[in-house]
Formats: structure tokens, C-alpha cells, sequence
């Protein structure tokens, strides 16, 4: 049985990657946001989404307060909100879908939540990841555990 938790992420300045269209789009980005100094800063702070209206993968960093190095990369508004989240393996496909599927399912369940849609949320988000576990996991275990977000609603 899934765990299925919800959080609040509040509204934050964020530097948003642009298109991840190759895995050296991937690497620059994670390279800069990586070298950023985050030792006393929430937790998680980075995300990825795939945008539909523009049809393609971002990553999203929440930028500390008062830095103003942005690589180059864009400066954005993130909405926040509630989300519905649970732990997946990261990468595995099916994985990933089952772990959707079960959250959909608490949220139509729930009596408390729904799904966020355009007819019920001003703000427009989309499913969510972010890689929970570090390096060393993926060296030892081979694999990478992922968060993943789901926008919801209060009814």
C-alpha cells in the first residue's frame, strides 16, 4: 500500500532550466545548481516537471534568497500549492505510473481533495518529480528513489 502524504509548497522565485532536451542540457543544468550553496536551505529545492502548453521537460531551483548568480538560466515565479506525494523508484517507467496511479487514486478517495484542473485551480501546475536519495544510494543500490508531486485541491 502506497503512503501517500500531502505537502504545501509555498509560492518561490525559482530559475527555471528552460527545455531539457538532451542530457547535456541536463548536465549544465545540474552542474549549476549543484555548485549553488544550499547548507542552510529548505529541502527539496529542486523539481521537474514536463510542461505541457510548451511540450517539454523542466527543472525548477529555488533560489536562495538575495543570490543573484543565475547562470544564465531564467528567473520565474513558481505558484506553489498543495500536492499529494509518494516515493517511487526514479527512472523505471512503470514504477513511476503505478506510483501516479495510486496517488490519483487516494486523492478521488480522499473525500477531502481533487485533482487540480484548470476549472478548479488558478494556478497552472503539473505532476512533479525530485531525486530523494544521494549519490552514494544510486552507487550501492543502482537506483534512485523520486518524490512524486501531484497537484491537488482542497474540495
Amino acid at each position: 500500500m502506497e503512503r501517500i502524504r500531502v505537502i504545501e509548497i509555498p509560492p518561490l522565485t525559482v530559475v527555471n532550466s528552460g527545455n531539457i532536451s538532451s542530457m547535456e542540457d541536463f548536465e549544465a543544468f545540474d552542474q549549476w545548481w549543484s555548485s549553488v550553496d544550499v547548507k542552510h536551505y529548505i529541502t527539496p529545492r529542486d523539481f521537474m516537471w514536463y510542461n505541457v502548453k510548451k511540450g517539454y521537460l523542466e527543472w525548477f531551483f529555488a533560489l536562495p534568497e538575495g543570490y543573484k548568480d543565475t547562470g544564465g538560466y531564467e528567473v520565474a515565479d513558481f505558484p506553489g500549492g498543495l500536492y499529494a506525494v509518494a516515493t517511487s523508484k526514479d527512472a523505471e517507467e512503470v514504477a513511476i505510473q503505478e506510483t501516479k496511479a495510486s496517488i490519483r487514486a487516494w486523492v478521488e478517495t480522499s473525500g477531502c481533495f481533487e485533482i487540480s484542473t484548470s476549472e478548479n485551480d488558478s494556478a497552472e501546475r503539473y505532476e512533479m518529480t525530485h531525486v530523494t536519495t544521494p549519490k552514494v544510494f544510486k552507487e550501492k543500490m543502482g537506483y534512485h528513489l523520486s518524490d512524486i508531486f501531484v497537484p491537488i485541491v482542497a474540495k
